[in-house]
C-alpha cells in the first residue's frame, strides 16, 4: 500500500500514471500525523513536511504490482524518495511508504489538491501523461528483458 498526498490523489494522473482507470471505491481517505503537504520550492506539487500538532490528509492505494511501484518510482524521480511512515488509516495506524522529498525543506506555503486542480492541472495533465507511458513502456520492456533472461539462464 501506499500513501500519496499530492497530484497523485487526482483520479486522471493517477490512471495516467498506472495506465489503467483508478476504482474510486478502492482508494482509502487516510491522513500523515505529524506532517503537513507544502508546495515543493520551485514547483507546482507538494512535498510532505515534519510539522507538529497537523496531519496531511491523502489517500491509500492498495493492490500495487510491482511494476506499478517502478512506475511510480520513476515518476517522482529524484525529487522524491519512497520511505515509510506512519498514516492514520481509519482508527488504525500503519508503516506506510509515501514519497518524501530528497531535499530538507524547512518552510513553505501549503499546498492543497483543490487549489493544484484549479490552476495548474489543465496544464500539467497532458505532459504527466505522456512521462507516465513513456515510463511504463521502457520499465515493463526492462521486466520483460529481466524475465526473458531469467528463463534462458
Amino acid at each position: 500500500m501506499l500513501f500519496v498526498y499530492g497530484t497523485l490523489q487526482d483520479p486522471d494522473v493517477l490512471g495516467a500514471v498506472l495506465g489503467r482507470p483508478v476504482d474510486l471505491s478502492r482508494l482509502e481517505a487516510a491522513t500523515a500525523p505529524g506532517y503537513r503537504a507544502v508546495f515543493y520550492p520551485g514547483r507546482v506539487y507538494p512535498a510532505l513536511i515534519r510539522a507538529p500538532d497537523t496531519a496531511a490528509r491523502g489517500l491509500v492505494v492498495a493492490d500495487l504490482s510491482p511494476l506499478d511501484l517502478a512506475v511510480l518510482d520513476a515518476f517522482e524521480g529524484d525529487e522524491y524518495r519512497r520511505e515509510a511512515i506512519m498514516i492514520r488509516v481509519g482508527g488504525e495506524q500503519l508503516l506506510l511508504d509515501t514519497y518524501l522529498p530528497a531535499i530538507p525543506i524547512a518552510s513553505a506555503p501549503d499546498w492543497s489538491l483543490a487549489t493544484w486542480t484549479a490552476l495548474h492541472k489543465p496544464a500539467v495533465i497532458g505532459q504527466e501523461t505522456g512521462t507516465a507511458q513513456a515510463l511504463r513502456q521502457r520499465l515493463s520492456a526492462r521486466q520483460a528483458g529481466y524475465r526473458h533472461d531469467f528463463v534462458h539462464c
